[in-house]
């Protein structure tokens, strides 16, 4: 019997009676969906007054959903909806949205939404082979530090969030997970020594599972190229999240730290919402989201579990390609290829290419990081780089003649949330 998780699995059940079936494995359980949408639906026409009347002329006039062939005709709902809702009842008030040009957004959370995200977050640890208590490192930015941000929230009066992210990450991740924040700078993408020596810190924790953003994980891939070591003894699973990641990363973090590797599909907004396998392909999770595709591509979520600030047919900001043809890993549902932002790409003589494709294309080279700035039309590289470097970039992605010519040293852009992408 695993005691750690026992406890926790009873104490989420005095909140949510499906937390033990949201938590034992990924996409589990049913949570009726047209009876929830329903519910969501009517709470969000009544909290936004533009999207009622939006509503009101896609159902001509009806105020429930009959069918879920109707709840595709319903609007996309945008930041600028999100931005409408009120903080009342909320325990949990989230932001996001500083590293897009799609506006911020707070996203609010009553008591049974957070347990259902936290059930859910259980769900794609444990399918990664983590089981609680499992020794586990976490790769994070110095920004998102719970000391780093506490002045500010505290000068911002955001007191209950002070008291929320404590217990999770001091109380929760560290005492009942046995889970260690490794913090790294923005220079782990310029420097390689910085680069290392996180990867230092996270191996010396001898973790089982380590969580880390696919950026931060090529930054530490890429170092480990060029000599021997740290040794991730012990791991068994990889779980990345935050940014793309890349097939030619996927492989190559299999293969130089000898674990499976997991990648999710997530938002501030929307929580947990696909997860891959061995598989690679991301399997979106049914029983808590609809997730689909809008006519250019984008993809449209819907959160079914947030009642008090209901998430309909969001617009992510996202490109991606859903499949539901049959998967060799067995399991069923959405199969998603994520490609990147939407307005985010290079153009190239054969075509377009989005996040995962630049990472694709010249991951697995000599290349240093690098970021095609579109506003200037510029190439931006590390300190020390130079026009050899430029000249191979813009010959491995095959770009435009004229498309980023001018060469930047020393200027990549680190967001503000300390993501590197290389189309910032």
């Amino acid at each position: 019997m695993n005691l750690r998780k026992e406890l926790v699995l009873l104490a989420g059940g005095l909140v949510r009676r499906d937390f033990s079936r949201i938590a034992g494995s990924f996409g589990a359980g049913e949570r009726g969906a047209l009876a929830t949408l329903n519910e969501r639906l009517a709470r969000a026409r009544e909290l936004l007054p533009a999207y009622d009347a939006a509503c009101a002329k896609a159902l001509k006039g009806a105020r429930r959903l009959s069918s879920m062939e109707e709840f595709r005709l319903l609007p996309a709902m945008s930041r600028a909806d999100l931005a409408g809702y009120s903080g009342h009842g909320a325990l949990a008030s989230l932001h996001s949205g500083g590293t897009g040009s799609f506006g911020r957004v707070e996203t609010r959370l009553d008591l049974p939404a957070v347990a259902a995200r936290y059930a859910a977050l259980l769900s794609v640890l444990e399918t990664t082979g983590w089981r609680m208590g499992d020794k586990t490192a976490a790769l994070h930015p110095v920004e998102y530090s719970f000391f780093d941000t506490l002045g500010e929230r505290l000068a911002e009066r955001r007191y209950g969030g002070v008291v929320f992210e404590f217990f999770q990450q001091y109380l929760l991740y560290r005492l009942v997970h046995n889970r260690k924040n490794v913090y790294y700078g923005g220079n782990v993408f310029s420097d390689p020594a910085a680069a290392r020596s996180a990867a230092e810190a996270a191996a010396a924790e001898k973790p089982k599972l380590l969580i880390a953003r696919p950026d931060v994980l090529m930054a530490v891939l890429k170092t480990l190229r060029k000599s021997a070591g740290p040794e991730f003894k012990g791991l068994r699973a990889v779980l990345t999240v935050g940014t793309a990641l890349g097939e030619t990363v996927r492989a190559e973090a299999q293969e130089r730290l000898g674990a499976a590797v997991f990648d999710m599909y997530a938002s501030t907004e929307l929580g947990y919402v696909a997860l891959s396998g061995a598989c690679g392909r991301l399997h979106a999770d049914e029983a808590g989201h609809l997730l689909e595709s809008s006519g250019d591509g984008g993809l449209l979520c819907t959160d079914l579990d947030n009642a008090l600030t209901p998430v309909l047919r969001y617009d992510t900001g996202d490109l991606g390609e859903l499949s539901a043809s049959a998967c060799s890993c067995g399991r069923r549902g959405p199969a998603l290829k994520f490609r990147g932002r939407r307005g985010k790409f290079a153009e190239t003589a054969s075509g377009r290419l989005y996040e995962t494709e630049v990472i694709d294309r010249v991951f697995q080279s000599g290349l240093p990081f690098f970021q095609l700035d579109a506003a200037t039309s510029s190439l931006l590289l590390p300190a020390g780089c130079g026009e050899r470097e430029a000249a191979a970039v813009r010959e491995a992605l095959g770009l435009r003649a004229g498309e980023y010519g001018a060469s930047r040293p020393g200027s990549l852009k680190i967001s503000s949330s300390g993501k590197f992408c290389y189309l910032p």
